[in-house]
C-alpha cells in the first residue's frame, strides 16, 4: 500500500475549498517550509501538481517525517 502524505489527503478532499497559492498554504501552516520550497522548485501550483510532487518526494525520501503520511497519522482518522 502506498503511503500518502497528510497534505495529499487534505488536498484530495478539496480542503480548503478555494484555490490557494503555495505561499498562502505556508502562511496558514497547512504546509511546512520544506514542502513550500519543494513545490516552488517543481512549479507545482495546482492541487494535482502538488499531490504528485509530494508523493514523489515522499516515495524517494526527499521528504520525510511530518511531511509524509505515517501509521501514526492513520490512527487519527
Amino acid at each position: 500500500m502506498i503511503r500518502l502524505p497528510l497534505l495529499v489527503v487534505i488536498l484530495a478532499l478539496g480542503l480548503p475549498a478555494r484555490s490557494q497559492t503555495n505561499r498562502e498554504l505556508l502562511q496558514e501552516r497547512l504546509i511546512s517550509p520544506t514542502v513550500y520550497d519543494l513545490l516552488e522548485e517543481r512549479g507545482a501550483v495546482t492541487p494535482e501538481q502538488r499531490i504528485k510532487a509530494i508523493q514523489q518526494a515522499c516515495l524517494t525520501g526527499v521528504l520525510g517525517g511530518d511531511d509524509c503520511y505515517s501509521e501514526r497519522d492513520r490512527r487519527r482518522f
